[in-house]
């Protein structure tokens, strides 16, 4: 992503060049129809006070008064055509840009999404949105709409005389440039304050998203102290460059009005020395008055331009930041024909953290079931991130068929792995929508055969909407159990070659295990199977259990054998027996 604010807009703007130099063209069009409207109105003063037969003044001077008409109505007709190409080129010009930061946003890693808050994120994604939005406008009103009535009004002073009008441009480039320099003094408080904006939208989001939690600790008091505290730093970034704002604008007030009283006084000085008639002076006060309100606008757009550019350089700050897990140039897409994984040699730690694996080294045969077990921390579940390449690793490589991961598509990757997780996420979207998700082609027939699989077709239709049952955010209409029987549907459904259980039946009474238990046979049948699991009566299945502690494995073999050795394993299954462990069963 382009981290400059002009390069950034430049990127989409000169993909619709086509049509954004035709709003240029129709706007400089416009203005010039303008200058030319004011100067046939002068010819008629010119033309009344001639003198000689008053009937054919009379129709010289309508005849001026039409031409001036006609350009009156081209301008407002091309102000037409304007609005007619911005329809066009605006939505497709937003659209790409927000396109664009959801694409962006999304290729960041978990580590990304781990450190920043998604209001945060959001927020600065909506701010350089509008503030794109803004920006364009102020290009057109606050630079190119001067620029050009700036040079025609040059150009016909310039046929009155030449002097005056050098002496006029340059007065009105240093004011211009003055403007500019001092709206410059506004940028570093617009970003200080979409900062702190953005701050203050992110405690919001966080403490809204977990309101169930402010209400079990009855904390509301102190998430609103937090918030106010947010919202009080932003409201007083945003009272600084409001005053900054308001000093700026007023400074630039007096400075407009001051030359405004040159520019009306100096050709007086010419009339009166005969270089200028009176026709010829009252063009020149009309241009001068057009130029004076387009000052005034200049103003307003250059200081809100600086808002808009600090919102989006603050945006792009954050954004911008170089994703830690992309794809190789080239990479290509994970053919998976063979289902062994091969954890060779790896090395990674979390930043600022000692290694956690460090010559790590665990192979799982194509179609083996194996369980990880280990005190938590022990690395289980940053394993299993690892194999779906959430994070890189320092060193070492993983493959999957043979394949390092590391060169293969991380669609591909990902596709091939279906995760079941303790705490599953769910959209706010419809029950049906949410197991969908697992195969986005698939039949409403294939989502319900899915969710029989799972267990938990019979539930859905005893809900008021049945499958078109919303669920909540993150599904907090649904209890524990019923959000896992979805996840475990939406697996289903997904039929990826390589499974991933991480305290999968965790959150299921008893009744409800046995079922799953029962349909997670069916699903694990010819794939390959990992099993994260803390109740360890879950693994008896499995062709092979791995005994995890601080990154290393500590045991490895069958549930029986594990129990004979009398090691790690069977400590914590005698735990969970409540120290009365038959090695029998």
């Amino acid at each position: 992503m382009q981290t400059g604010v002009f390069r950034f807009l430049w990127k989409y703007l000169s993909k619709l060049k086509v049509l954004f130099f035709s709003v240029l063209l129709v706007i400089s069009l416009g203005e010039v129809a303008t200058r030319v409207a004011l100067y046939f109105g002068s010819e008629i003063i010119s033309v009344l006070g001639s003198g000689g037969d008053r009937s054919s003044i009379l129709n010289q001077a309508l005849i001026y008064a039409s031409l001036a008409a006609v350009f009156f109505f081209a301008k407002g007709l091309l102000l037409n055509v304007m609005i007619l190409i911005e329809s066009v080129f605006l939505p497709v010009y937003m659209s790409r840009i927000a396109k664009d930061l959801f694409a962006y946003a999304h290729n960041h890693s978990t580590a990304f999404f781990a450190e920043e808050m998604a209001g945060n994120i959001s927020g600065k994604i909506k701010t350089i949105i509008d503030n794109s939005y803004g920006i364009y406008y102020q290009i057109i009103w606050g630079a190119v709409s001067p620029l050009i009535a700036l040079s025609a009004t040059f150009l016909f002073i310039a046929d009155i005389n030449m002097e005056l009008a050098l002496i006029m441009l340059v007065l009105n480039v240093v004011l211009i440039l003055v403007l500019w320099k001092l709206s410059l003094r506004l940028s570093p408080y617009t970003e200080k304050r979409a900062n702190a904006m953005s701050a203050s939208n992110g405690v919001l989001v966080d403490s809204i998203t977990n309101a169930s939690l402010v209400k079990n600790f009855s904390n509301y008091r102190f998430e609103r102290k937090n918030y106010f505290r947010a919202m009080k730093k932003a409201a007083y970034a945003d009272r600084v460059e409001t005053r900054q704002f308001g000093v700026l604008f007023i400074g630039q007030g007096l400075l407009r009005s001051a030359l405004q009283a040159v520019f009306f006084a100096l050709p007086l000085w010419y009339w009166y020395e005969g270089k200028v008639t009176i026709a010829q002076y009252v063009l020149i006060q009309t241009l001068i008055l057009t130029l004076s309100n387009i000052y005034n606008n200049i103003s307003m757009n250059f200081l809100q331009f600086f808002k808009n550019y600090g919102g989006i350089k603050d945006g792009l700050a954050l954004l911008s930041k170089p994703c830690e897990v992309t794809d190789v140039k080239g990479a290509k897409p994970l053919l998976v024909n063979d289902t062994e994984i091969v954890f060779d040699r790896i090395t990674y730690h979390y930043k600022g953290s000692e290694p956690l694996f460090d010559n790590f080294c665990l192979k799982i045969k194509s179609g083996e079931k194996i369980g990880l077990v280990g005190r938590s921390g022990s690395g289980k579940s940053t394993l299993v991130k690892l194999l779906s390449r959430y994070y890189d690793l320092q060193k070492g490589r993983i493959t999957i068929g043979g394949a390092d991961i590391s060169l293969v598509t991380q669609d591909s990757l990902r596709r091939s792995i279906a995760l079941i997780p303790q705490d599953p996420s769910l959209f706010n979207r419809t029950i049906m929508e949410n197991i969908r998700y697992g195969n986005l082609r698939a039949s409403d027939e294939e989502v319900m055969a899915a969710a029989r699989k799972a267990y938990c077709h019979d539930f859905i239709q005893k809900l008021p909407k049945g499958y078109d049952s919303k669920v909540g955010e993150r599904g907090v209409m649904l209890s524990g159990g019923e959000r896992q029987r979805i996840a475990i549907a939406r697996a289903v459904l997904k039929n990826a070659p390589i499974l991933v259980l991480d305290e999968a039946t965790s959150a299921l009474d008893s009744e409800s295990e046995k079922y799953i238990q029962d349909s997670l046979k069916e699903l694990m049948r010819g794939k390959t199977v990992i099993a994260i699991a803390h109740r360890l009566s879950t693994l008896k299945e499995m062709d092979e259990i791995v005994v995890m502690d601080k990154g290393c494995i500590v045991e490895q073999g069958t549930h029986q054998a594990l129990l004979r050795k009398k090691g790690a394993y069977y400590g914590f299954y005698n735990m969970q027996a409540g120290g009365f462990l038959n090695l029998e069963e």
